[in-house]
């Protein structure tokens, strides 16, 4: 017979005759060595809730130097606290580590505008008149611990399976993505610096206010990074990653990108088309033979460009509904035999994720290892991207994670992670961190050209297949125009300014928004644990301050 105790921290067993004080003692001793974390039920008002506020105050400012050429590099200084090994080795009920993700080495930029100081040990900004210091250095611990585990990890896994007898033969399944040792990194947030009115970055404290105060306190976490300059000038986590915890969402903590994965899966295609592996012009079955279409002309026609540039021909949401039900993503593959095309290859626009996956499996096909290792070689690695990874395996190993969260009367409350969507990789596979946004923000703006030259950017940031602003979730909004598909983009004009290049995410608990313009040198990455409405609005939020700020500008100037 067992005698069990549970607490906070887990359940102990003892065995029967263990004198009664001894059990307790070996109980509460340990538990008050840490001191209790509290939980809580927090009430948090809904977006509905919400009352509409006045206008937004007006944009500032003085006439600001020219901006840097959006070609030059930059390698932002990001001071990044690593834990130690035993943090480090973070393992899941649901999984274990098996490979570990190892950053690149960043370049150091040309001395023009780089990182200061804080008070405290970790602290990153972007200040003029700085020297460049590359971050390598500081970086180089974390991957050799973070292997060491996963080595660890895998090796624990394999005596497991060995113990166990073996099981019944089953039918094949898609191998999940490599399971990455996520490591512990604190870095310090960066506030947006404030500016008189009449000044062009005047704009980047406004929208930091209009997150802190119109947003935060209405979801249970979002994060957020903005780029001005060409530069990181705020970089906040604001709220809970779980609502009733006091777990508070940092610039490290990891969500899940929903839909902002097909520009991570677009990016890898790039490079790998770059490097001569691929063509654009690749047809889809000329890859993958075992892929077949109902119509067999139109099927033949089918190119990576077209499944990237939401141009394939086929239905809109072409089986997606399968992947809400869990179905192996193989067997929907199997059944595109099955589906009439509504216009032949490249002729219309229809949102896809089923066959936007088809470009992660020519990847593969072509590369010699999976999708997923590919992104992580390719394109997480070289930009600095430590704790983005792939699947649910990784989300759930990430030691600072946020938890997804939908609307239940007046509450957002926790839900279940479920890995349905993480199917379709490159659709919807992409777990990432407001700093890893940070880094990838950077690239697709030209400035870590040693990571992604502008040969790899240009081809997916370039109008390829016409839409409405309606089709790109833009609404009716009458400063919106000539509204295309990219290659994994969304793209389009507003008022005066060109070229504005935006993805977002939803899936359940999240909510997500990426928005830059290379020309301006500007960006921003929207991050949330939550299903909010207010997301619909963010991006134009931020580039309607924008615009009012080089309005103002412009105006000061002239006086």
């Amino acid at each position: 017979m067992l005698l069990s105790i549970k607490n906070g921290f887990g359940s102990l067993r003892f065995a029967h005759g263990l004198p009664l004080l001894a059990a307790a003692w070996l109980c509460f001793a340990p538990c008050a060595a840490a001191e209790p974390v509290k939980r809580v039920t927090v009430p948090i008002a809904l977006p509905f809730q919400q009352q509409q506020s006045s206008a937004d105050t007006a944009a500032s400012s003085a006439p600001a130097a020219a901006e840097a050429s959006p070609h030059r590099l930059q390698t932002t200084q990001f001071t990044q606290t690593v834990a130690p090994a035993a943090a480090v080795a973070v393992s899941s009920a649901s999984s274990s580590l098996a490979a570990a993700v190892q950053p690149a080495s960043q370049l150091a930029p040309k001395p023009e505008v780089l990182a200061a100081a804080s008070s405290t040990a970790a602290s990153i900004a972007a200040i003029p008149g700085a020297s460049p210091v590359a971050p390598a250095a500081r970086q180089t611990a974390a991957p050799k611990v973070a292997a060491t585990s996963a080595k660890a990890a895998t090796s624990a896994a394999s005596a497991k399976a060995q113990a166990k007898p073996a099981a019944k033969t089953a039918a094949p399944a898609v191998a999940a993505p490599p399971v990455a040792a996520i490591p512990v990194i604190t870095t310090a947030a960066i506030k947006a610096q404030r500016y008189p009115v009449g000044h062009p970055e005047a704009f980047v404290a406004e929208f930091e206010d209009y997150v802190a105060k119109k947003i935060a306190p209405f979801v249970p976490g979002v994060a957020i990074v903005v780029v001005s300059g060409g530069q990181i000038k705020s970089l906040q986590g604001y709220g809970v990653r779980r609502a009733g915890t006091r777990e508070k969402v940092t610039p490290d903590t990891v969500f899940r990108l929903a839909s902002l994965s097909k520009p991570v899966a677009s990016t890898a295609a790039s490079v790998l088309v770059n490097e001569g592996g691929l063509s654009w012009d690749s047809t889809i079955t000329s890859v993958l033979p075992k892929v077949a279409f109902k119509n067999a002309k139109y099927g033949k026609q089918l190119t990576l460009r077209h499944a990237l540039s939401q141009s394939s021909g086929l239905p809109r949401h072409t089986y997606s509904h399968y992947i809400d039900q869990n179905m192996n993503y193989a067997d929907v593959v199997s059944r595109l035999r099955y589906v009439n095309f509504v216009c032949p290859p490249g002729k219309c626009y229809a949102y896809q994720n089923v066959a936007y996956s088809l470009a992660g499996d020519m990847i593969k096909q072509k590369s010699g290892m999976s999708f997923e290792s590919y992104v992580i070689k390719k394109v997480f690695e070289p930009l600095g991207m430590r704790s983005a990874s792939y699947g649910l395996g990784s989300y759930n190993a990430s030691p600072n994670r946020a938890a997804p969260h939908i609307a239940n009367g007046n509450r957002w409350v926790p839900t279940a992670v479920v890995g349905n969507w993480y199917k379709v990789a490159p659709a919807a596979g992409v777990n990432a961190s407001i700093v890893d946004m940070s880094k990838f923000l950077l690239g697709q703006i030209g400035r870590r050209q040693d990571a992604l030259p502008l040969a790899v950017l240009n081809p997916i940031q370039s109008r390829v297949t016409k839409n409405t602003p309606e089709q790109n979730y833009y609404g009716v909004r009458k400063a919106v125009g000539n509204t295309a598909y990219g290659l994994g983009w969304r793209v389009f004009d507003y008022g005066r300014n060109k070229n504005f290049v935006h993805h977002g995410g939803h899936v359940k608990g999240f909510r997500t928004e990426m928005v830059f313009n290379r020309d301006l040198q500007i960006g921003m990455v929207f991050l949330s644990n939550s299903e909010t409405r207010l997301a619909r609005d963010v991006i134009f939020k931020f580039l309607d301050m924008h615009e009012r700020a080089q309005q103002a500008a412009r105006k000061a100037k002239k006086q």
